[in-house]
């Protein structure tokens, strides 16, 4: 995810600054605390991952929803064509 924010190409390409850093912030929380808490039980490991979910979902939810859902994967470009 973070090299996807910034790829101009991929994902950073397509937000905001202001979506941009509340990802990055939230990412690097998130490896912060991954690295102070080695020893962290599965239950922690999961409320911190549904945390991060929670703060990048909305954004990247509002992303497709404004460009359009993305074609499914393997999908064919769909051809168009009034027979007569």
């Amino acid at each position: 995810m973070k090299n996807q924010i910034s790829d101009k190409d991929k994902l950073g390409g397509k937000l905001d600054d202001s979506d941009k850093k509340t990802i990055e912030t939230a990412l690097d929380d998130a490896i912060s605390w991954l690295e102070s808490h080695k020893d962290a039980s599965v239950e922690e490991l999961q409320e911190h991952k549904k945390e991060l979910e929670n703060k990048v979902q909305p954004i990247i939810s509002k992303l497709y929803k404004d460009q359009g859902a993305p074609p499914p994967e393997g999908a064919a470009p769909s051809e168009d064509k009034d027979e007569l």
